[in-house]
Formats: structure tokens, C-alpha cells, sequence
């Protein structure tokens, strides 16, 4: 059978606090952490935004499933004098998969800083420590720019702690991104002092030698009178990336031909490859999908194959398909699209809801993809056209590149009446949580 596999492909050391990558800690606790500047307006006065990032796994948990861990920020000068200091706790739901992520802000200077952050387990005091030395400049008329694995509508009354006006940004602390899991990447980036004028955007996004690989047509951006801050997300297309390495996003302003200012971004992809199993089964030359079969069966079959063994499993798979060379072949095609195409960086792409409905029903007709909204989280309409029309609808409502299934026409399919609300709502940020971490 296939499977997928994260690939180690990529192995590289980088002076963090230089390329503008993320600081991982040090310890025994992993995290990740990464900083933007922004103005407020406050005289000399800046704000500093940390974004941290932790595996959930490695986190102990109480019996009823929860970790609580604190976090402890100061940021210092070269020669020892301490700016600012925070510590909380977060409570989060353990499990295998996912990240706790935080986003603090501090007030800053400029000049030369000394960032630490430490995480500690509450329950068995383990703890890591990451520190990022910082050179921070008057932003101008641009902000750093934030990196996100998405970004969504906020309800009213939030107080969710990665809130930005009216939007929830989901930050990619560790700067690295998976490909095809996380296949969108997206920015959130504030422009100042620009009231009344008239610019352009320029977005790439550039490969490890500097060349562009993505842009887009230049964004046309009117900002009323008056106004002092203006907030701006955009999304970059990581599909394109078929090498592992260090790439930027490069952002641009220009007003009448002019450059108003311009800032990069760099950050990690890594790529997310089906390999073959050493051990899977073959019959003919051609691999047996065991794995992948019970999709195809009833409910009463499914539990008559899973009791066998290896040898059983692999004569039902011969018996089920028999002389149908073509729709074996044609399952076997699917199996290995759905590999490619829809594995996440920690689920095999058979298991994913997509992946699942590509399996059983083949490609459909028609495609309608939205990827990133301001009023909505990602999600995609699949249209099959045979003698009656079905259609599904998936959705990112976690916002970690995996769309999950909330509505079908096909009888016995999962589906929600609601499932539009579902895509308005997902940020409410529901548990306690939820207010410090997701």
C-alpha cells in the first residue's frame, strides 16, 4: 500500500535573530517564536508583538484530558535593564496533533533588546527557554509583517488574545510551512501616515535564489483622508514550491511609480512527499490499497475485514476486486492522487475528508475554491454532474490546511444544516482555551 510519510528533506541551521527566521527554544519543552514591530502612535513609544508556537503532544494532561502550562516573557536591554515582563497560564486540550499558539504584546524603544520567553509544564516542570536578540528601528510607513496559517472574522464582544480589530490572525510562530498541507500562506502587515493617497502592492514570493516563483497583479489600495493606520492581509499561494528551502515573501508599495517603501519576510517550506512502504502488499505488480478498501465497503463488510489478518485482508482485497481489472486500476489512481494532493503533515491524505470523498467518488466536475476571506474561513465546493446532481462542501475551520467535511447531498454523508453559519462562526474562539491559545 501507500503511505505518506514526512520526508526529512530539509535540514537547515540558520542564525534566527539574523535571517528574521523564528528562535526555537532550547530545553525540554519545544517552542517556536517570532516577532513584528508596530507603530501606536504613542510618541517614542512602539509596540513589540511576540508570536509563540508549541506542539500540544508534549504537554502532560490530567485525566480529563487538559494541560496547563506558563509562559513568562521579559524583554531587557544589551546591558541588563528590564523593559517589560508578562507571565500567564494557558490551559489547552491535549492531543496527538496541533499547536498552542500566543500572541503577547510589549511595549519597546529603539534600540538593541534582549527577548526571553520560557514555557513551563505546570504539571511536571519541565520547561524550555528560547532568547532572540533585537535591533528595533521606527517602522515608518511600514510595520513588520506577521505571518499567519489563516486569518479569520472575529465576533463581536471577542477577546481572544490573537485578535487584530476585527480580525483573528492565527500567527505562524515557527516561520515553517508544510506543503501540500499548508498550501496558503498568509500576512498581516499595517501601513501609517499614508492618509488620502493612492498605492499599489507588490507581492512575490521568492524561491532560495531570489527569484520569483509567485506575484500577483499589483493590489490597488485607495486609503481615505485622514486616516493613520491602515490594516492589510493578503494570502500567497504555497503550491508552487517543488524544492525544499529558505524562500521570502517580498511586499512592495509604490505610489505613482515611486517606491514608498518595500520589507521581506523569510521562512521555511518543507515538503510533504508519499513514499512507498517497504512492507506494503503486492499482487501483479500492483500495490494492494488495503488500507484504503473499507471506504468501499458496507459497514457489516468493514467489520468482517478489519478481524482478519495481513494474509485474510489481502485475499478479501483479490476476492472484492476479481475481474475487475479497470476499476481496480481506477481505484489504485485515485489512491495515489489522494497521496500527493491532500496528505496533511500529520495525516495520510485517505484519512482526510477529501481525501475520502475522492477515493469513493472520484474527481468532481467542478471545483469551486475559496481560499481566503475576510468574512469566512476557507472552503471549497466539489460538484459531481452524473444522472443527478451532489455536491460537498469542506472547510479549513481549524485553520491548519486539513478541510473538514460539514456538507453533502449524498444520502448517508455527513452534513450540516448550518454549515454556512459554521463558516462565520468558527472564530468565536469557544473554550477557555481558546482566550490564550488554540
Amino acid at each position: 500500500m501507500t503511505r505518506s510519510t514526512t520526508v526529512p528533506l530539509l535540514f537547515l541551521v540558520f542564525s534566527a535573530a539574523a535571517m528574521g527566521l523564528a528562535t526555537v527554544s532550547g530545553g525540554n519543552i519545544d517552542f517556536a517564536i517570532d516577532t513584528a514591530v508596530f507603530n501606536i502612535g504613542a510618541g517614542d513609544t512602539l509596540l513589540l508583538e511576540v508570536y509563540q508556537e508549541a506542539d500540544i503532544a508534549q504537554f502532560s494532561h490530567d485525566s480529563e484530558g487538559m494541560c496547563l502550562y506558563t509562559t513568562e516573557i521579559s524583554l531587557a536591554s544589551a546591558e541588563g535593564d528590564t523593559l517589560a515582563v508578562d507571565i500567564w497560564n494557558t490551559p489547552v486540550s491535549w492531543g496527538e496533533t496541533g499547536s498552542a499558539v500566543n500572541c503577547k504584546m510589549l511595549p519597546v524603544l529603539e534600540g538593541d533588546w534582549v527577548l526571553t520567553v520560557s514555557m513551563t509544564d505546570v504539571a511536571n516542570g519541565m520547561q524550555g527557554v528560547a532568547v532572540r536578540e533585537l535591533t528595533v528601528e521606527q517602522p515608518g510607513h511600514l510595520s513588520g509583517i506577521e505571518l499567519a496559517r489563516t486569518i479569520m472574522p472575529a465576533v463581536a464582544g471577542s477577546v481572544n488574545s490573537l485578535l487584530k480589530g476585527s480580525l483573528i490572525v492565527f500567527p505562524a510562530a515557527s516561520t515553517r510551512f508544510v506543503v501540500p498541507g499548508e498550501s496558503m500562506l498568509y500576512t498581516y502587515q499595517e501601513l501609517y501616515s499614508l492618509g488620502g493617497a493612492d498605492i499599489l502592492r507588490h507581492s512575490r514570493l521568492l524561491n532560495p535564489e531570489g527569484l520569483t516563483i509567485f506575484a500577483r497583479p499589483a493590489d490597488a489600495i485607495s486609503i481615505p483622508v485622514g486616516m493613520e493606520t491602515v490594516a492589510l492581509t493578503d494570502s500567497i499561494d504555497l503550491s508552487v514550491v517543488q524544492v525544499p528551502g529558505l524562500y521570502s515573501i517580498s511586499v512592495t508599495y509604490t505610489q505613482n511609480g515611486d517606491t514608498l517603501g518595500s520589507i521581506t519576510k523569510p521562512l521555511v517550506v518543507e515538503l510533504f512527499r508519499p513514499v512507498a512502504d517497504s512492507g506494503q502488499a503486492v499482487e501483479g505488480g500492483l500495490s494492494r490499497c488495503l488500507d484504503e478498501l473499507p471506504l468501499l465497503l458496507s459497514q457489516e463488510e468493514t467489520e468482517m475485514f478489519n478481524r482478519l489478518d495481513t494474509e485474510g485482508q489481502e485475499l478479501y482485497y483479490d476476492n472484492y476486486w476479481g475481474d475487475r481489472t479497470q476499476e481496480r486500476n481506477g481505484f489504485l489512481d485515485r489512491s495515489r492522487v489522494v497521496a500527493s494532493r491532500y496528505s496533511t503533515f500529520d495525516k495520510e491524505g485517505w484519512k482526510t475528508d477529501r481525501g475520502r470523498v475522492y477515493l469513493i467518488y472520484g474527481e468532481p466536475d467542478e471545483v469551486e475554491s475559496n481560499p481566503f476571506s475576510t468574512t469566512q474561513s476557507p472552503f471549497e465546493v466539489w460538484s459531481y454532474y452524473s444522472s443527478e446532481q451532489e455536491s460537498f462542501a469542506f472547510a479549513d475551520l481549524m485553520g491548519n490546511g486539513d478541510y473538514l467535511q460539514i456538507y453533502s447531498t449524498m444520502e448517508g454523508e455527513v452534513s450540516y444544516q448550518n454549515w454556512q453559519d459554521m463558516l462565520m462562526n468558527v472564530s468565536a474562539g469557544g473554550s477557555a482555551g481558546d482566550e490564550e491559545g488554540f
